[in-house]
C-alpha cells in the first residue's frame, strides 16, 4: 500500500516525497476532455461511476501518489436551495445569488449523506477499485469561499458583494457561514465514513482577506470544520491562493496541512510554521511549461526547501492549466519521485 501522502501529512517519515497535482483529473487530460465532450461538466460531477471513471486517470496516466474524488465545490450546496448553473463557457453561477436576509432565510442545511448520495457512492467505488494502490482524497469548498460564490452569483474579480454583506450586515454574513459551515463539516465527514482517508478544504479565495478580516469572517469557521472532521480521525488539508500574509493565522486553525500558493516561498513558510503542520507545493504551474531539465531545478529547490518541513507534499501553487504539455507532467512527477530518493541517502 502506498500510504505516504497520509504519513507525510502527519509529519512520520516517509522513502521519498510524495506528489500529486491540483485539479489532476482535468482539462490537462486529454481523455478528460473526451469525457467532458460526451456527458457535460456536471454529469461528469454527479455520476458516481463517471466521478470514479475521471478520478483514476491520473492514477492511471500520471503515477501520482493520491487520488481526489472528481467534482466541483460548488455542487455541494445545490440542497441548499442553490440553482447552480455551467451552461456559460463552463463557468459555475448561481441563478439565486445570496443578497438578503429573506435569501439566507429560505437556505435549508441538507444531511450530506442524504442529498449528495452520488458523491458517496462514487467514494465507495473508488475505494474498490483503488485497492489501496494509493490513498483516496475528499474535498470541500472553505466556507468562506463558497458564501462569496453564493453571494456573488459566480466569480469576481472585486467581492463587492460580498465584502459589501460583511461590513454593513455582519450578522447577515454570518448566519450564512454559519450555515455553509454546518453543510460544509457534514459533507467532509460523510465523505470520511464513506472511505476518503483525508479530506482537502478549498478555501481559494480568502486569501483576499486582511489578517483582521480573516481572523473575524474565516478562521473560525475553519477551526468548526476541523474540530468536525477530527472526529473521523482523517488529515485535513487547508489551501488558499495568495496565502503568505495568513500563515500566522492558518498556523491556528488546528489543521494538518497547510497547501502554499506559488507566490511565497516554501522555506519562508516552513520557517513560520514552525513545525506545526506538514505543507504542500508549491511549484508554479506555468514552471510546468519550462523545459524538462530547468523544470526538474524548480523541482530540486522545493524539494531541497521541503526537507525542513514537518512533512512535505509536492505539488503546484494553484490547479493545473489545460495547455501544459502532459510530457512535462509525467516529467515532473517523476522526477519528485526520484530526486527525494536521492535526498533521503544520507
Amino acid at each position: 500500500m502506498n500510504d505516504t501522502i497520509l504519513r507525510a501529512c502527519l509529519g512520520e517519515e516517509v522513502p521519498y516525497t510524495p506528489v500529486w497535482i491540483l485539479r489532476q483529473s482535468g482539462r490537462h487530460l486529454p481523455q478528460f476532455r473526451r469525457l467532458l465532450k460526451k456527458w457535460g461538466f456536471l454529469n461528469l460531477c454527479k455520476k458516481p461511476e463517471l466521478i470514479a471513471e475521471v478520478t483514476m486517470l491520473p492514477v492511471d496516466l500520471l503515477g501520482v501518489d493520491a487520488a481526489q474524488a472528481f467534482s466541483d465545490i460548488l455542487t455541494a450546496v445545490e440542497p441548499m436551495g442553490m440553482e447552480l448553473d455551467y451552461s456559460t463557457e463552463a463557468v459555475p453561477r448561481f441563478k439565486n445569488p445570496v443578497r438578503t436576509q429573506l435569501d439566507i432565510d429560505h437556505l435549508v442545511v441538507p444531511s450530506a449523506e442524504d442529498e449528495l448520495k452520488y458523491r458517496m457512492e462514487a467514494i465507495k467505488i473508488l475505494r474498490r477499485e483503488l485497492r489501496d494502490r494509493v490513498p483516496l482524497l475528499g474535498f470541500a469548498g472553505g466556507p468562506f469561499t463558497v458564501a462569496a460564490y453564493m453571494i456573488e452569483g459566480g466569480p469576481s474579480s472585486r467581492f463587492i458583494n460580498t465584502k459589501r454583506m460583511m461590513f454593513q450586515g455582519p450578522d447577515l454574513f454570518h448566519r450564512l457561514m454559519r450555515k455553509v459551515t454546518s453543510l460544509t463539516g457534514d459533507y467532509l465527514r460523510a465523505q470520511v465514513r464513506a472511505g476518503a482517508q483525508a479530506v482537502t478544504v478549498f478555501d481559494t479565495w480568502a486569501g483576499m482577506l486582511s489578517e483582521r478580516d480573516f481572523v473575524e469572517y474565516a478562521l473560525p469557521y475553519v477551526r468548526s470544520i476541523v474540530r468536525t472532521v477530527s472526529v473521523e480521525k482523517a488529515p485535513v488539508m487547508y489551501f488558499t491562493n495568495g496565502c503568505a500574509h495568513l500563515i500566522d493565522q492558518i498556523r491556528e486553525s488546528g489543521v494538518d496541512v497547510l497547501g502554499i500558493d506559488w507566490r511565497v516561498s516554501l522555506a519562508q513558510v516552513i520557517a513560520r510554521l514552525g513545525g506545526r503542520m506538514s505543507v504542500q507545493g508549491n511549484l508554479d504551474p506555468f514552471a510546468l511549461f519550462l523545459p524538462v531539465r530547468k523544470l526538474e531545478e524548480r523541482v530540486k529547490e522545493i524539494l531541497d526547501a521541503g526537507r525542513k518541513a514537518r512533512g512535505h507534499i509536492f505539488n503546484l501553487g494553484d490547479g493545473i492549466f489545460p495547455e501544459v504539455p502532459l510530457d512535462n507532467v509525467l516529467a515532473m512527477v517523476e522526477a519528485v519521485h526520484r530526486l527525494s530518493r536521492r535526498q533521503a541517502i544520507p
